[in-house]
């Protein structure tokens, strides 16, 4: 890490930031495959993986806190170094939801995670939640405010698939059974949340940019 200065430490938070992030997409949409494919592996090398991702919020946090208490940044830079830290925060959530997801295909064996009566919703779910977070990554590199802000409506779309998913397990077709409806009840507030922590990311870039809300930039 180079510490010489506060512009010098500011490229370093971003640049880590810009290497976390995509490690953070390719891990959900690794889980996602696992489980719509069944592929045992590959969901275990996504749970064994969320360490690097660890890791780096670790680095970030700390070279965070140094810039704050050597520098004293103000005004824009100071926002910078907290949208960081925020930013940071929610990527290692965002791959530790990609690990939940994963944990139940890496544990399975022989047997298939989601029924086949949950699959094409899964399917979509996972298209749609990968990708807003393809974009809430594009947003974080290039602190585009007006593709932050359409995030917040990627994210109505999730919820309704979400509230597709409940309406088929307790709807009079389901058939996969108690044990199969909890675990798919779980995979959905996985893939969820993680939708919910891109629409964060997104608001914590526009709050470095501008000062401000997504409400306020449409306005």
């Amino acid at each position: 890490m180079r510490r010489e200065t506060l512009d010098d430490n500011l490229e370093q938070l971003q640049l880590m930031l810009d290497e976390m992030g995509p490690l953070v997409s390719a891990a959900f949409d690794r889980a996602s495959d696992a489980v719509l494919n069944d592929r045992r592996r590959l969901a275990q090398q996504v749970v064994a993986r969320d360490s690097v991702i660890d890791g780096y919020r670790a680095a970030i946090e700390r070279l965070a806190v140094e810039t704050m208490t050597l520098h004293a940044p103000m005004a824009t830079p100071l926002r910078a170094v907290v949208t960081a830290l925020r930013c940071a925060q929610a990527l290692e959530r965002m791959g530790d939801l990609a690990r939940h997801v994963a944990e139940p295909v890496a544990r399975a064996g022989d047997q298939p995670v989601l029924p086949e009566q949950a699959r094409p919703l899964f399917t979509e779910y996972g298209a749609r939640v990968g990708a807003m977070g393809a974009k809430a990554v594009e947003v974080l590199r290039t602190r585009n405010v007006l593709l932050a802000c359409e995030l917040d409506t990627d994210d109505d779309g999730v919820d309704a698939t979400h509230r597709q998913v409940f309406e088929l397990m307790f709807g009079p077709d389901w058939t996969a059974g108690v044990p199969a409806a909890v675990e798919v009840a779980l995979l959905a507030r996985f893939h969820e949340r993680y939708a919910d922590h891109c629409v964060h990311l997104a608001k914590h870039v526009i709050y470095a940019v501008t000062g401000g809300t997504p409400d306020e930039i449409l306005t």
